[in-house]
Formats: structure tokens, sequence, C-alpha cells
């Protein structure tokens, strides 16, 4: 566990730089991804602090929001209509308790059918078939937090939500790496994913 949460680091150091070139440009779509993509590698961060220190059921929670906020990138710059981009900007410069978007992820991957690459529609797909329901379980301290907190976390598990959370990465530093505007940049992460394969879902490689 310790080798890959140390292997972890040296992927993200790799893709955190990705996020010095900023964005293309300054328009409210480009902007509003970028934002929920800096978000998501927020959570990744998380991710491995908290399996570092051995609060696994906080990581696995985690997890769910990192792919809330990727999903939420993707379908930002990629599906949602100019109206939910100004809506999006107007609510949050109110903060409200009204001020929420009311698309589910599950909504939002729909959308992007046709208009998202269609491998990173699939994963978003077989992340939320895979793993939805027993990380809803986790966040709303269903069975499965009741479960694992109480015998114990198999190793296993554990390292699959951390790979979970470095495919998650991969996927953030890609729509980073198209945010740019940079093709160059875009290639690298392909270059990085490679290096890194140890330490990805075998989705990814």
């Amino acid at each position: 566990m310790d080798e890959l949460l140390e292997k972890s680091e040296a992927l993200n150091s790799e893709f955190s730089r990705i996020f010095d070139y900023g964005p293309a440009d300054d328009s409210k779509r480009v902007i509003s991804s970028w934002i929920m993509c800096s978000v998501a590698l927020e959570h990744s961060v998380s991710v491995r602090q908290l399996c570092l220190h051995g609060s696994y059921t906080s990581a696995i929670c985690i997890c769910r929001s990192q792919f809330e906020a990727l999903t939420r990138a993707t379908w930002l710059f990629y599906a949602a209509s100019d109206t939910k981009i100004e809506n999006t900007f107007e609510e949050a410069s109110k903060l409200s308790n009204t001020a929420e978007q009311k698309s589910s992820n599950e909504d939002m991957i729909k959308a992007m059918k046709g208009k998202a690459p269609e491998q990173a529609v699939l994963m978003f797909k077989e992340f939320r078939y895979v793993q939805w329901k027993a990380l809803n379980s986790y966040v709303h301290g269903g069975i499965h937090a009741l479960q694992r907190h109480g015998a114990g976390y198999p190793e296993q598990l554990i390292i699959d939500i951390v790979k979970s959370s470095n495919g998650l990465l991969s996927m953030t530093a890609m729509m980073a790496a198209i945010l740019t505007g940079n093709q160059v940049i875009a290639k690298d992460v392909s270059q990085i994913q490679r290096r890194h394969e140890e330490c990805l879902p075998s989705l990814l490689i």
C-alpha cells in the first residue's frame, strides 16, 4: 500500500503541472470546467492523504465527490447548454440555498453522449455502473460503511479505491489538458499514463 501511494504521488506530481498552464481563454464555459477540474484534483489529493492515515471510510466518500466533480467538469465543457453555463455563473455569484444545479451526474453522462470523447463517456458509465451504489452506501452511512468500518478494510479494496481515484485523476488531467488548448500537453497525458500504469486501473491502460 505504501508503495502504491508513493507511486500515486509521483503520478499526481506530473499531472498537477498541467494546471500551471492555465485555461486557453476566459470564456465562462472554459473557466467553469477548469474550476471543476481543480476541485477534482483536490479531491484526489484528499483520497490519498486519508488512505495514508488509515481513514478509509472517508477516503471512499471523497472518491465519489471526485467522480462528481470530474463529471460536471466534462459536462460543462462538452454538453451544458449556454443557458446552463450562464445559470452556473449567476447562481454561483449568489451562493444561496437554491443556487444549485439540478442535473444529476447520470443526466450529465447521458447528455455527453455524442459530444464528449466516446472513451471518456464509456469510462464514466463504467465507473457509475460498477461503483455508484457502494459509494452512496459509504456516503450515507449505509451497510457498506457499517460492515467495513466495523470489521476492517481488506487491503485489496483500498488498493482498488486508490487506483480508481488515480484513474479519475488521469481523466481530470486530460480534461485540463484539453482546456489549455495545447495539443502537445494532451499527448503528454497519455505518455504519463503509460509511465505510471502500475497505479492505474486496467481500463485506462
